[in-house]
């Protein structure tokens, strides 16, 4: 049995939890919030045990795996004490709004050893295993994605310094998914808006809308188009265009796969959440890391590129990675 503790009990918690209690191997045992309410609800929900404070929930007599889910400014050094008291971490995405601090604490997580996963979820649907190798051995010259949607609540998410904006909390899962199926980014130009923001007179300083194009190491080129202020025309894709064949995935699990032999559509019946979570679990009780599909690492490389597109966005450059 993997005994597990939640540091956030926000609503990507309450996701896990609906995950974790499918699995027969895991059992939620410890929380905190600076909520307490929330930290309440979640207690209610699974048995867990309300703490004080962060400190209390990395416990290593009590928990042999913990979640990291505040938001992603308010992480301080909970990695950091996690891996010296031999705790396994799962850290939700994005990572950070520092990459320095956020490849440090990669490298610490890498070096000792314990089992580590950042929350890019999208990787477990099987459609998506599919393409990554439909794609092996073929070259992608072209891509283009989008994701559009609307503006988290919480008053955090509207503020560039604490949100990282819609690109680096939502749209990383689009360019998580470039870096997975195609290969590592090399430079994005970004161009970015406020300006409905501004006319709303809404307190924010993230963006309502970007635009970036970028070129990847293997020579292909490409764009994302991205905004969450767009209630009327919601969703995301992501397409793939080689000499000889074409990949289309739309909202994440649907793709669509043509070439001179084939033409097929397939949706993923499957729960990424749940998926990665098993994974997770199963990698804490086997030793494996081998079972996770995202690792810390990894994660930090996609917070790289949505912080460069920022900075590109800010400073009216292209800027290399």
């Amino acid at each position: 049995m993997v005994n597990i503790g939640f540091i956030g009990a926000g609503g990507i918690t309450q996701n896990h939890i609906q995950a974790l209690k499918l699995l027969s191997n895991a059992q939620v045992v410890s929380v905190y919030d600076a909520n307490r309410e929330a930290a309440v609800r979640l207690s209610e929900a699974t048995g867990a045990q309300v703490m004080d404070s962060a400190d209390q929930v990395l416990d290593r007599s009590r928990i042999d795996a913990v979640y990291i889910c505040t938001p992603q400014f308010a992480r301080g050094n909970l990695e950091e004490t996690a891996v010296e008291r031999g705790i396994h971490l799962f850290v939700e995405k994005p990572l950070g709004i520092d990459l320095e601090v956020a490849l440090k604490k990669a490298e610490m997580i890498e070096q000792s050893g314990l089992i580590n996963a950042a929350g890019y979820c999208l990787r477990y649907y099987d459609t998506l295993q599919e393409v990554k190798q439909y794609l092996q051995g073929k070259h992608v010259h072209l891509i283009q994605a989008h994701r559009f949607g609307t503006a988290h609540s919480s008053r955090w998410w509207w503020q560039l310094e604490q949100s990282g904006g819609h690109l680096v909390d939502a749209v990383t899962h689009q360019v998580d998914l470039i870096r997975y199926l195609v290969g590592e980014f090399s430079e994005v130009y970004s161009q970015s808006s406020n300006s409905a923001f501004a006319r709303m007179k809404q307190e924010s300083t993230i963006y309502d809308a970007g635009a970036l194009s970028f070129g990847l190491e293997s020579g292909a080129v490409g764009s994302i188009t991205e905004s969450c202020l767009s209630p009327y025309c919601r969703g995301s894709e992501i397409k793939l265009f080689g000499a000889d064949f074409y990949v289309h995935i739309e909202n994440n699990k649907k793709v669509t796969i043509m070439d001179g032999s084939r033409h097929i559509t397939q949706t993923s019946q499957l729960n990424a959440m749940y998926e990665e979570n098993r994974a997770f679990v199963n990698a804490v009780e086997s030793g494996r890391q081998d079972l996770i599909l995202s690792s810390y690492a990894d994660g930090a490389k996609t917070l790289a590129f949505t912080l460069a597109a920022n900075r590109s966005a800010a400073e009216k450059r292209a800027v290399a990675l």
